[in-house]
């Protein structure tokens, strides 16, 4: 990681959360609310993502033993299905639905992206 690779993230990753954002406000989730904070997860994850140039699709997390693959399988599915089903049985709109789920993505990519970030600066 460069000195000026955070000099540059930061703005840019602003620059990500709110048009990220401003894409779930115009045309998924028309209130402030939910767009403010698809916008902050997105611009964090991003920052992270840019600063210290880890792979988005890379593997983050590893197990050896198999129980333990199993059992992060099985959380990582719940995690996956969580929002659909709760949209579901909240009758949410499908706007709705897409507008959690975008969110819901930012947010694993921002705690696996700081997280490894972490793990890089120790």
């Amino acid at each position: 990681m460069t000195e000026r690779a955070p000099k540059v993230a930061l703005p840019v990753a602003g620059l990500f959360g709110a048009v990220s954002g401003a894409v779930v406000y115009y045309f998924l989730l028309p209130d402030w609310f939910p767009a403010l904070a698809t916008a902050a997860t997105y611009a964090g994850a991003s920052y992270f993502y840019l600063a210290f140039d880890i792979p988005l699709l890379g593997t983050h997390v590893k197990f050896t033993d198999r129980t333990d693959r199993v059992g992060y399988a099985v959380g990582l599915f719940g995690v996956s299905v969580g929002p659909l089903a709760l949209s579901e049985y909240a009758g949410l709109s499908s706007s709705a639905v897409i507008g959690v789920v975008a969110w819901q993505l930012g947010l694993l990519a921002f705690l696996l992206l700081s997280a490894t970030a972490a793990h890089r600066r120790s």
